[in-house]
């Protein structure tokens, strides 16, 4: 059975609720126990499903091979580091990462220092990223490190040039692998590929600033988080041969992001909206991830089909802390959630873990197993309506059936059926006249199946 690309879900209703109603914060997840993660620039999940962890500043301490006092003890200096936990919260073999080795002859990196030749710079951390096979590429000041997520050593390095520091990395399918600058005013994306060779630029930025992109799987479509101009820059091109669009579509305007992930289910993209310090415009709420259907991001169909929402500490401002959320990734069947945040004072653990009961389905999918055969749910027509539409939908026994329209914080605006219905496919129409513009969740329950659709209303 062919399901629309808008998500499926069993036996829950996915809202696009403020607060976040289908994510429960799990405090079980405690990482260090204490408040060690307080300035978190990374999370990423590995291919084994270990979360990896990356602070801003420095956390540890580390001996070097070097006296530069001359007083015949080697130096010890402070030093960034990677947290690598496995999912029940214990430490990985390797955690935490301080030197990065490598299996052939090129010299081992101190990930968080620096030898110049005289002295040691601090490299602070700026993000981290899973590819497509797992491993993990670890953005340090202005050095890309690809790293095996099995041991922890290192594949390969680049140092990224023209930036004055660089942002979270992001890869496509083909574990191409592209980065920009925090401070882009007339910098570039850079693209490397899988083995962080061949740099090519692949578009000149305005002037922003940024801690993350998002690359499409395809590598077609690029996501800039350009916080500062409140909004999200999105980069085109029509396939892998053709160049990138000079001017970007601004889109997912209010929002003021400093992070990104892509569900590895439904393939929605996921920003974060802002933070006390950048305070997103309204509908939006700090310190909550958004999802959306890259479809529909630009168009009059772009709103919220789910949040998470940043467990605060203190009692600041309506439930909000001083965090800045800066880290988002997913278990690999996207149930869990991990989300880190910057200059997080107030709580104990600012790394925090979120799971769902959700049922997620890929888009991708034509043929789903985990639907019975004969349900579907269709798109309404026309849409966008104004003030009736039809809408379709087809159970394969007889049963009670439920139809019911939500707006975008959840509340229940209409009852379009309820009654028990003969098996087959049937159309209702439906009249909003008493309704304002804007987009709405139709949802339709038949014999413990949950179907969803939006739907636009222009007046």
């Amino acid at each position: 059975m062919k399901i629309n690309k808008l998500i499926a879900l069993l036996g829950l209703l996915l809202i696009p609720a403020m607060a976040s109603a289908q994510w429960a914060h799990d405090t079980t997840f405690v990482p260090m126990g204490d408040d060690l993660f307080l300035e978190v620039h990374g999370v990423a999940v590995d291919g084994e499903g270990k979360i990896w962890i990356q602070p801003f500043s420095a956390t540890e301490t580390i001996v070097t091979n070097r006296d530069l006092g001359d007083d015949g003890v080697p130096d010890t200096l402070s030093t960034r580091v990677v947290y690598v936990y496995n999912a029940d919260g214990t430490p990985a073999s390797f955690s935490p990462l301080k030197v990065i080795t490598y299996a052939d002859d090129t010299p081992a990196d101190t990930l968080g220092r620096v030898w110049t030749g005289d002295s040691y710079v601090g490299y602070s951390g700026r993000g981290i990223e899973a590819d497509y096979n797992g491993d993990i590429i670890i953005s340090q000041f202005n050095r890309l490190y690809k790293v095996n997520h099995v041991t922890g050593q290192g594949i390969a390095k680049a140092d990224v040039p023209d930036v004055c520091a660089i942002t979270e990395a992001s890869t496509d399918a083909a574990n191409n692998i592209y980065v920009g600058a925090v401070c882009a005013a007339d910098t570039p994306i850079w693209k490397y590929d899988s083995n962080l060779e061949n740099p090519e630029q692949v578009i000149t930025l305005g002037s922003s600033f940024s801690r993350d992109l998002q690359v499409s799987a395809d590598g077609n479509t690029i996501w800039w988080a350009g916080y500062t101009l409140g909004a999200v820059l999105k980069y085109t091109r029509p396939d892998e041969f053709s160049g990138f669009d000079a001017t970007p579509d601004t889109v997912l305007r209010g929002m003021k992001s400093e992070s990104f992930d892509i569900h590895p289910v439904t393939g929605y993209l996921w920003a974060g909206s802002g933070s006390l310090n950048d305070v997103p415009n309204a509908p939006y709420q700090p310190q909550t991830w958004y999802a959306f259907d890259p479809a529909d991001i630009g168009t009059d169909n772009e709103a919220p089909l789910d949040s998470i929402r940043w467990a605060a500490g203190a009692d600041v401002a309506a439930g909000f802390d001083n965090a800045r959320p800066r880290g988002l990734d997913f278990s690999a069947d996207g149930k869990t959630a991990y989300v880190g945040a910057f200059s997080a004072a107030e709580t104990t653990v600012d790394l925090q873990k979120f799971t769902t009961d959700q049922v997620f389905i890929s888009n991708e999918e034509e043929n789903i197993s985990g639907i019975p055969a004969g349900y579907s749910l269709e798109q309404n027509y026309p849409n966008p309506f104004n003030p009736s539409t039809n809408i379709q939908f087809t159970i394969n026994e007889p049963g009670a059936v439920t139809l019911k329209v939500y707006d975008m914080t959840g509340r229940e605006v209409a009852s379009i059926l309820d009654g028990r219905m003969n098996a087959g496919e049937h159309t209702v129409r439906f009249d909003a006249s008493a309704l304002s513009s804007g987009v709405y969740i139709y949802v339709m329950q038949s014999n413990g199946v949950r179907l969803t659709n939006k739907m636009t209303l222009i007046k």
